[in-house]
């Protein structure tokens, strides 16, 4: 995703931490009990309120890893293939997950390990703080806001898709194009294909981030006016209800990994009906609208997940 795309996100996540309680679901999709959802809401609005205080720094935190931590290889992406895309391919060697009887064979990136491994850092920065009121508060929510950047990054089919690019002559600093000329032959999508969906996401996000005051128009090329898909990343407190679009499933006290790696297959199954296998150089723009509203809906709801999974955390 792009900087103001990643602020929206984040600031949406902030926004609906209190009300998403209400579509809050177990690990057998089921809601909370009335007696669990007030523990859960009183959480909530402490979580809700320590990240509305530091939300100063959003812009800066949520954009960290690109602009200052520069970790884009390998830790923005997750790159997955499947045996039909690649017959042949000769990789059967490589970490692999089932899904729905399709094995998914991971070729490069660390996306999941990045999350979990940050995740574990601010639940020891918070216990730590438990015991000595000097640790900065400060600096544990920038990292709230800095692991937003991984979360959301997990959400965009490129990142999960090796289709995403095709090969090159030695190796790319594209993180997308990682190994470039170590991929297997077989159909790519257009080297363009990234940076354009990504560009589509943030001018229809950028109108509405600046209107809702989440981010200011700093140059005149910021966009004003909505564009085509501007409602479909809008969203307000009533997508938090229950059965609503915007859902936080509850991550097991071990399951972070799995959880992450099981967002990175889901973005990976959109790359395949966004850009198919027969042709994945023409985009389905058929689909393109509702395929990005359940991405963004799942951006926020997924962080949100992943914070509230390391404030339980830090309080065990």
């Amino acid at each position: 995703m792009k900087h103001n795309t990643h602020i929206y996100l984040a600031a949406k996540a902030i926004e609906f931490t209190k009300q998403s309680v209400d579509n809050t679901v177990d690990g057998n999709g089921r809601y909370l009990t009335r007696y669990r959802k007030g523990k859960e809401r009183n959480m909530a609005t402490d979580r809700q309120r320590i990240l509305q205080h530091y939300q100063d720094v959003i812009t800066e935190a949520s954009w960290a890893p690109d602009d200052v931590l520069h970790d884009n290889d390998p830790y923005h992406i997750f790159k997955l293939f499947t045996d039909d895309e690649f017959p042949g391919h000769g990789l059967v060697d490589r970490t692999k997950s089932e899904r729905d009887g399709v094995t998914y064979y991971k070729f490069a990136g660390g996306l999941p390990y990045r999350v979990d491994h940050l995740a574990q850092e601010i639940i020891s920065m918070s216990k730590l703080r438990d015991y000595n009121d000097r640790f900065d508060l400060k600096q544990i929510m920038y990292n709230y806001l800095l692991i937003s950047h991984y979360v959301v990054d997990a959400h965009v089919p490129m990142h999960c898709d090796l289709r995403d690019d095709p090969p090159t002559k030695g190796r790319d600093t594209e993180p997308s194009r990682r190994r470039g000329s170590e991929k297997p032959s077989g159909k790519y999508m257009d080297k363009n294909a990234h940076t354009k969906l990504e560009k589509l996401w943030d001018d229809a996000v950028t109108p509405v981030a600046i209107r809702e005051k989440i981010i200011v128009r700093s140059w005149d090329e910021d966009r004003v006016k909505d564009t085509k898909y501007s409602k479909y990343v809008s969203f307000c407190l009533d997508d938090c209800e229950e059965n609503q679009s915007v859902k936080v499933p509850i991550i097991s006290p071990t399951g972070l990994m799995e959880f992450m790696t099981k967002v990175c297959i889901e973005s990976k199954k959109r790359g395949r009906q966004l850009f198919p296998l027969a042709n994945p150089k023409k985009r389905n723009d058929g689909i393109l609208a509702e395929t990005t509203r359940e991405i963004f809906a799942d951006c926020i709801g997924n962080l949100m997940a992943v914070w509230r999974y390391i404030w339980v955390r830090h309080q065990e």
